[in-house]
């Protein structure tokens, strides 16, 4: 019986010497600390002029501070229109009275209604409006992500991405592999939510949204950010007419849209990408003013 104990004692203590810098090394991820921005205004929360929703082309494609704006931005990657309302709600209250909410329309908009990764709403929500929620899931969560399989294949994933095959880096075959890997997700996320009826929620959500934001007196502005050439290639006029504008035009919606998907100061440009669909910090960068430049031009921060 002793040596069965001294056995157990020796492999559960090789077991947590092996998971001790597996969990370190998860907990220290971006893709585990992708809610640190939401979280430090959190602590320190101040008044701003405008708040940013939507998924990751919103999170990487808004960066205001160089003209002098204050600003919460409220994206996640692949976030719902659930998710988008959850946390305007939480936060709005510090948008300034002629503050601007600018909603982030994309291609998964209306088409995406499963946030696969509500831990990361834990320490930025209300744990009453995280769903589902359990509180050894939030422990897990917050204590042990190491033993969380997506979380860690993320944080992996996102530390060996230079090491990825040839074909799969964000700009092989100048872009089109991955717009192309982009491109089937999007589409099995369409057949999906039109065989589950998710649509036409999404769309009623989205509309429950921007009626919020005129109880409330936000002045709203939805934007659709640049992206390059590669994946408008996939993504013509006729796709975004059946993933998005059969969706949105009908609502007839009294509230500026600014469309710079197709904007060739962008789309003839890799030096503005991360991959074929997302920022980097130079495209943020200028896209951030132009839109501002614009905003301005409409009367808005006056």
């Amino acid at each position: 019986m002793g040596r069965l104990f001294i056995k157990l004692t020796i492999i559960i203590t090789v077991a947590l010497l092996l998971f001790l810098p597996i969990n370190n090394f998860v907990k220290q991820s971006r893709s585990y600390n992708i809610n640190d921005d939401i979280l430090t205004f959190k602590k320190d929360p101040h008044p701003v002029d405008i708040i940013n929703l939507g998924a990751s082309h919103s999170m990487y494609g808004y960066y205001f501070k160089p003209t002098g704006l204050s600003h919460l931005d409220l994206a996640l990657p692949a976030q719902t229109i659930q998710y988008d309302f959850k946390l305007l709600k939480e936060y709005g209250e510090y948008l300034k009275p002629n503050g601007v909410v600018i909603v982030s329309i994309s291609q998964l908009t209306f088409i995406n209604s499963k946030d696969m990764d509500v831990g990361r709403y834990y320490e930025i929500l209300d744990h009453s409006e995280i769903e589902p929620f359990s509180l050894v899931d939030y422990y897990r969560y917050l204590y042990f992500p190491g033993t969380n399989s997506e979380i860690f294949t993320s944080a992996l994933s996102s530390k060996w991405k230079g090491f990825k095959w040839t074909s799969h880096q964000s700009w092989a075959n100048d872009g089109k592999n991955y717009a192309e890997r982009k491109t089937e997700f999007i589409e099995e996320q369409y057949r999906e939510a039109s065989a589950n009826d998710e649509i036409e929620q999404n769309v009623q959500q989205f509309q429950e949204l921007l009626e919020y934001c005129k109880d409330q007196g936000y002045q709203v502005v939805l934007t659709m950010e640049p992206v390059h050439q590669t994946y408008l290639d996939h993504f013509d006029e006729q796709a975004m007419e059946r993933l998005v504008f059969q969706y949105l035009d009908p609502l007839n919606l009294d509230v500026p849209f600014l469309n710079y998907m197709d904007d060739p100061r962008f789309s003839d440009n890799q030096d503005y990408f991360i991959d074929s669909d997302h920022l980097n910090s130079e495209g943020r960068k200028k896209y951030s003013w132009i839109v501002y430049e614009e905003l301005k031009s409409m009367g808005y921060f006056e």
